[in-house]
């Protein structure tokens, strides 16, 4: 659809220049003005001749013949990398769970025709959607020939890392050029923040999400590492365990920054804050005593999606900044 716009606005641009030098006009304008139309001629060109291309995937390789303009994700996390690569399928999996539980994603995908495709990922709606190329997980992979009877389908890691998975995707729908200056912009941010939170960078910071009963969920698998490494943040020191970490556990570990991420599964009347506001274990941590305890809205920060990672960034810098 994007081609055919631009096609469209280049057929237009040039009816009206055959209108304007049929009156007269100055060479050099003229000379100007249609060195720009070959730039954009050449650019369409070149995405369309990028066509077709083999993708390597986790069934094998598939070719694609021509740059797919009907889509179909059959995973939550990769409606969130296309909308960061400004593509939108046009039928995904979660659609109503992104528009109720992911404030960030929801705002990309408010006003897009994405046909919901249910979290238990329904066949039927898949086909009737009709599209030209399903980009599934592997999750999804027992079903791979079935998938395959609908649309050539992509197989790719349910939870890459977020740079890898973002750059396959461009790779598989031709944004290699607008996945490259994404992650060129998300760390020229990153630096900048970095120098900016330089004044933090001995105070301690740990990541939770609350389960309720003074039970919190914390995770040290390298997720957080484009804010720990990326902005320069100290980890805290003998958070060594991944899972369940108690009340009396988050206490002993003591951050001077505490982050608690919306648990949109179990939600928690009041938040973390009301739940536990007479807590005497709770008040005694320091985050908690210097009011450096940040509620982060968004559920799909520890997940392995791109724009959680990037709007990750704004709102740690947000909090710590001041």
């Amino acid at each position: 659809m994007r081609g055919r716009k631009v096609f469209s606005f280049l057929l237009i641009v040039t009816m009206l220049w055959s209108i304007v030098g049929c009156a007269g006009t100055d060479s050099s304008h003229t000379a100007k003005e249609e060195d720009k139309k070959s730039a954009s001629t050449a650019k369409v060109d070149s995405a369309a001749s990028a066509f077709p291309r083999v993708i390597t995937h986790l069934k094998g390789e598939t070719v694609i013949q021509a740059r797919p303009l009907k889509i179909a994700t059959p995973y939550i996390s990769f409606v969130d990398y296309m909308a960061v690569l400004d593509e939108y399928p046009i039928a995904a999996q979660g659609v109503e769970t992104i528009t109720r539980n992911f404030p960030s994603l929801s705002k990309r995908v408010a006003g897009k025709e994405i046909l919901d495709l249910g979290m238990e990922v329904n066949l039927e709606k898949l086909l009737g959607a009709q599209p030209d190329l399903i980009i599934a997980a592997d999750d999804m992979q027992e079903q791979y020939e079935k998938l395959t009877q609908i649309a050539p389908t992509i197989i790719l890691p349910q939870a890459g890392d977020w740079r890898e998975t973002l750059q396959q995707i461009a790779e598989v729908i031709g944004k290699e050029d607008k996945a490259n200056s994404v992650l060129a912009e998300f760390d020229r941010k990153s630096e900048e923040y970095k120098g900016k939170l330089a004044f933090r960078s001995k105070e301690s910071v740990l990541f939770v999400m609350y389960t309720g009963k003074e039970q919190f969920i914390t995770w040290n698998d390298g997720r957080f590492d484009p804010f720990y490494k990326g902005l320069g943040l100290k980890p805290v020191d003998g958070a060594n365990a991944d899972g369940q970490l108690s009340l009396e556990s988050l206490a002993a570990l003591n951050p001077e920054h505490l982050f608690v991420i919306n648990n949109w599964q179990s939600p928690i009347q009041g938040g973390v804050k009301e739940a536990l506001k007479d807590s005497k274990v709770w008040n005694s941590m320091n985050a908690v005593k210097h009011n450096s305890v940040y509620f982060l809205e968004d559920p799909s920060l520890p997940g392995p999606m791109a724009l959680a990672k990037i709007d990750g960034i704004e709102e740690i810098m947000n909090a710590m900044g001041k």
